[in-house]
């Protein structure tokens, strides 16, 4: 979200901007993983607006279909994807030039020879050249590509620190008579909602094929910070079906689902380790953000807080500082 949102400044300012982006998706914690049967935002499950500007973009996403509104249980209303993030990121990254799945492995310059660009390497890939540039990764990825003789922004680096996530993707194929009576008969079929024991987080969303009379469950598990920085190491085959068990239980025990129905081998249970998932200690304002001198810039939300507006508004600030030279 930060790269987007500095595409955005810099972009409306008459600049020319390429995103190098390491995910296979665009979006960062927005990012939404792809299958043929069953969608998953496996980041961040929703957010807040407050900032003006990501607002209106949030708006109009709404407007669009793209975004909806969700009651959360504690939060009050929250902006989720509909039914995933997916359509919304796409619509927020189409205007600019992007690449994908590309690692950016150094950035360099010649600063004893005087040279006024960036070379930066992409692993596999030729090396693009820039006049600026913003990085928006976390701040340990940030400090180890960082070259040694910009010190103060590799100091800003080792200010933050973050709470790791192990996060699984499990999805459930049932016919449609099974799968109303695992939801008790209800003919609403609610997202179902977790949050219990080793389990921070848990949503599950339905979806419903007209012509094979199927029905499909997405559901996303995080587990809880503790449990996650205790277990991160572990084998993630059996993270992924310790926690599905977990899950299993809890639903059980609150009688939220008449689990009898569910199949044996569920269709896709998969792991994901989020080692810096959430800000728990940002690199303040107190901190340098920009070196104008090299023309590069710090942004994310390690450096503003653990929301996702957050990282928008680091990436326009960042993008702004360096207009200003």
């Amino acid at each position: 979200m930060a790269g987007l949102s500095a595409a955005n400044t810099l972009t409306k300012n008459k600049r020319d901007v390429l995103i190098i982006d390491k995910g296979i998706n665009p979006g960062g914690r927005l990012s939404t993983k792809n299958h043929p049967l069953f969608s998953f935002d496996h980041g961040a499950q929703f957010f807040t607006t407050k900032d003006s500007e990501f607002n209106e973009l949030v708006q109009k996403g709404a407007k669009n279909k793209e975004i909806a509104i969700f009651d959360h249980p504690q939060k009050g209303p929250v902006y989720v994807g509909n039914p995933v993030f997916k359509s919304f990121i796409s619509t927020l990254v189409s205007p600019f030039n992007i690449v994908q799945n590309a690692l950016v492995t150094k950035i360099k310059k010649e600063v004893e020879k005087g040279t006024r660009d960036w070379c930066i390497s992409i692993e596999n890939s030729k090396p693009v050249y820039a006049n600026n540039v913003i990085l928006t990764m976390p701040a340990p990825q940030t400090h180890a590509i960082l070259p040694e003789f910009l010190t103060e922004l590799r100091q800003t680096s080792l200010k933050a620190e973050y709470q790791p996530c192990i996060a699984i993707l499990a999805g459930i194929q049932l016919s449609h008579d099974s799968a109303l009576i695992l939801n008790k008969n209800r003919s609403t079929f609610e997202p179902i909602l977790l949050e219990k024991r080793n389990i921070s987080w848990s949503i599950g969303k339905w979806s419903h094929g007209e012509k094979n009379n199927t029905s499909y469950i997405s559901i996303i598990i995080h587990a809880s910070p503790k449990f996650s920085l205790k277990n991160i190491e572990r084998n993630l085959n059996q993270l992924s079906h310790e926690l599905w068990g977990e899950w299993k239980s809890i639903i059980s025990e609150d009688n939220k689902l008449n689990i009898s129905v569910l199949p044996e081998q569920i269709s896709y249970l998969e792991g994901h380790i989020w080692r810096f998932a959430r800000v728990s200690r940002i690199a303040d304002d107190s901190h340098m953000r920009t070196n104008m001198q090299h023309s590069i810039a710090l942004a994310g939300d390690w450096l503003s807080g653990p929301r996702i507006e957050s990282a928008w508004i680091s990436g326009r600030n960042a993008a702004i500082s360096l207009l200003a030279k």
